[in-house]
């Protein structure tokens, strides 16, 4: 049985907060998602969805958002967390107001949450003032990307290899 993955990558044209962006355009362009055409993985970028941000899982079975994080961790510092493992499902989780946590507190009190949502993301620097990443988020983007493209090729009830859908 194959399940849909819709990949999401969240930020702004801002600083460390493109980290989301420039992530899900990597995939896009990833040797490990690139032989096939199973169709199966659907990438996506957003600007601050907010809200919205559960109507861009629909239909998805797995759904993997990336972001830039702020936990207080050293910039370029890898984060991943389960739904479940988001504090405060129903709080904010980002500095756009209505963030993913709250994201998730919506779609559960929805009833659309899809049967597993990762969240995969770097720690930003909050010192970095930039227009594009900071030199210790830009120096992670490799290894980050390498380990979704692999991760979203190895959960449960895929083939070998998946396609990329553009949206």
């Amino acid at each position: 049985m194959n399940h849909q993955v819709k990949i999401i990558g969240i930020g702004s044209p801002f600083g460390d907060d493109r980290f989301g962006w420039e992530a899900a355009q990597a995939l896009r362009h990833s040797p490990v998602l690139d032989d096939d055409s199973s169709g199966w993985i659907e990438i996506t970028i957003l600007d601050r969805p907010g809200a919205l941000l559960p109507l861009h899982w629909q239909g998805a079975d797995i759904v993997i958002l990336l972001d830039a994080v702020r936990s207080g961790a050293t910039p370029g510092t890898r984060h991943r967390l389960d739904a479940c493992d988001l504090p405060g499902a129903g709080g904010s989780c980002s500095s756009h107001g209505f963030g993913i946590a709250s994201a998730i507190g919506l779609a559960r009190a929805l009833g659309n949450m899809p049967s597993r949502l990762l969240l995969r993301g770097v720690e930003a620097d909050p010192g970095w003032s930039g227009s594009g990443l900071s030199p210790g988020v830009a120096a992670t983007l490799p290894a980050f990307v390498r380990d979704i493209a692999e991760e979203a090729l190895s959960l449960p009830g895929f083939h070998a290899s998946a396609a990329v859908n553009s949206t």
